[in-house]
């Protein structure tokens, strides 16, 4: 068992809430990848955040895999970080939980904005951490006319995926309208994704299993009262 600090802020509740999460180890699929950006996906590592949080990423090598099905780097990045991995085990474990430090940070932040609540300056403060780190693990190429943004061959370390979130997740993301910005409304859930869809009113991280579920439970409901 492992206790993060972090902010559930839910629908109706919005003060901090200090969560047990049980990590339980994941084979990561693609269907786990559905909030519209890996820096969000990140964060859905951690499901059931509104009941019973469960922590998928068990080990640095989960979470290797995890950005590699998520494409958050290239594959020789990837197995880059796996030597590594293997070489100094302890590193890649400290490595792994002050990325689970930020990723708890992140749903703080994204959950309390989309709640209306202004992120904690330390979690701003982490953020920009990370996201300058990710900035300076680029490089810029002039190349067949154009200039190219790539990853310096000196960045592999292993908070280059952490890195590589904020990165994302502040020109990605955080340039999202506020309103597209969205939790899902389905039990054991609380994933966050970008609603992309033309009317704006997507409320499911995925329609096939939160919004099937949904459906479902109000159908029984309506039996019972019928009955």
């Amino acid at each position: 068992m492992l206790t993060y600090n972090h902010y559930y802020t839910g629908f109706k509740e919005h003060q901090p809430v200090k969560t047990t999460l049980t990590v339980s180890a994941h084979e990561f699929r693609p269907k786990d990848i559905i909030a519209g950006d890996a820096a969000l996906d990140f964060v859905n590592t951690v499901t059931a955040r509104d009941r019973t949080p469960i922590d998928w990423v068990d080990s640095y090598a989960r979470l290797l895999e995890w950005a590699a099905l998520a494409q958050l780097l290239p594959q020789n990045v990837l197995r880059a970080l796996t030597d590594k991995a293997r070489k100094d085990p302890v590193a890649a474990a400290a490595a792994l939980e002050r990325a689970k430090d930020f990723r708890e940070s992140l749903f703080a932040t994204i959950s309390g904005m989309i709640a209306g609540t202004a992120p904690k300056k330390e979690m701003l403060a982490l953020l920009r951490e990370h996201w300058m780190a990710g900035i300076d693990a680029h490089d810029l190429r002039y190349a067949d006319g154009r200039i190219a943004l790539e990853l310096r061959k000196d960045a592999v370390g292993f908070d280059l995926i952490a890195s590589m979130v904020a990165y994302r997740m502040v020109t990605y993301v955080l340039t999202t309208p506020l309103e597209r910005l969205r939790i899902c409304h389905g039990t054991s859930c609380a994933w966050l994704f970008i609603d992309s869809s033309k009317a704006g009113r997507r409320r499911w991280c995925d329609m096939a299993v939160c919004g099937n579920a949904a459906k479902s439970r109000r159908f029984q409901e309506r039996l019972r009262r019928d009955e």
